[in-house]
């Protein structure tokens, strides 16, 4: 996959730097200054990543992330943003953004950021994963139990493919917010947080098989084990 980048920033200075800076390191990168201009541009073709500044000249960034992701789900977006109240980063990754980076940031650490988000959006070569009922097919993020489809959220496929391929493993709460929000995530220290994300999982996979495949393991983590 081509590392290519969409970069949706009205600031030109800075918007000059991070292309330089990525295109230095690798990467693709089409530039965007309005919400208008970059939702033409994302309409033709697919990226892997979005980087979305929320303080654009036609409106606020957050409102193209729920267009970002109706067509394009597997588009990462990390938000570059001045705005650093804990409520701003909230309301960004609940409307279904990845990550999120406070202005002024360091260069380096942007391109950290991605580089994980790639990993966990792309982190298996495998097309199709069987766990017992339950089949992956990568490709199109699909989830069928007994070849019923079944509606997850973005992030309850994640956590559902990291389990199935740490089957019988242990994943501390730890791991879980690295693999699928990010080592940095504003959530990392919210228990309830994950356990809401865990819970929805389970019962999404009792509703079909009826088993709760999902252990909690006290003092540890969870973990996935077949019956």
């Amino acid at each position: 996959m081509k590392k290519e980048i969409l970069i949706i920033e009205d600031d030109l200075s800075l918007q000059k730097t991070i292309v330089e800076f990525l295109e230095n390191s690798g990467f693709v990168c089409t530039k965007a200054t309005t919400i208008s201009m970059a939702k033409e541009i994302f309409e033709k073709k697919f990226f892997p990543i979005i980087l979305l500044d929320l303080g654009l000249p036609d409106g606020d960034g957050l409102d193209c992330i729920s267009f970002i992701k109706s067509n394009w789900d597997d588009t990462g977006v990390i938000i570059i943003s001045a705005r650093e109240k804990l409520e701003d980063r909230v309301d960004g990754l609940n409307l279904g953004a990845d990550d999120y980076l406070v202005k002024p940031f360091h260069l380096s650490e942007l391109n950290a950021r991605i580089n994980a988000l790639l990993r966990r959006n792309f982190h298996t070569d495998k097309i199709n994963i069987i766990f017992e009922n339950i089949e992956i097919e990568t490709q199109n993020r699909s989830v069928k139990i007994n070849g019923k489809n079944v509606d997850l959220s973005k992030k309850e496929y994640d956590l559902l493919l990291y389990f199935i391929e740490s089957e019988n493993r242990v994943l501390t709460k730890e791991s879980l917010f690295e693999h699928v929000w990010g080592e940095n995530s504003v959530f990392m220290d919210n228990s309830d947080f994950i356990y809401t994300h865990i819970n929805r999982l389970r019962k999404k996979l009792k509703k079909y098989t009826g088993k709760n495949y999902i252990k909690t393991v006290h003092g540890f983590g969870y973990k996935i084990e077949i019956h």
